[in-house]
């Protein structure tokens, strides 16, 4: 298990990109949360390697049909098991 910090930035937030993001986490038992953060979407994602990576592939090709991202960028971090499921904030 590892988790990764994901920042993503564009047309993010208003659009449903958080809770698309939440139905991706749950279909590959991804933990941690997905919050807006002024002009960006947070992401604290923990999981086995191969479910992270097709996470992140799947959040930053627009987890929301209106969604459109600009940019990203994908921090592993210490690992944070805090969460036992993925809430959006």
């Amino acid at each position: 298990m590892e988790s990764r910090m994901i920042i993503v930035s564009g047309h993010v937030q208003g659009v449903g990109f958080r809770y698309s993001t939440k139905s991706i986490a749950d279909r590959l038992n991804i933990t941690g949360y997905a919050a807006n953060v002024r002009d960006y979407v947070e992401i604290l994602a923990t999981g086995t390697e191969a479910d992270l990576d097709e996470f992140v592939q799947q959040v930053v090709q627009g987890a929301s049909p209106a969604s459109s991202v600009d940019d990203y960028s994908v921090k592993t971090i210490p690992l944070e098991d805090g969460y036992d499921r993925f809430v959006t904030k």
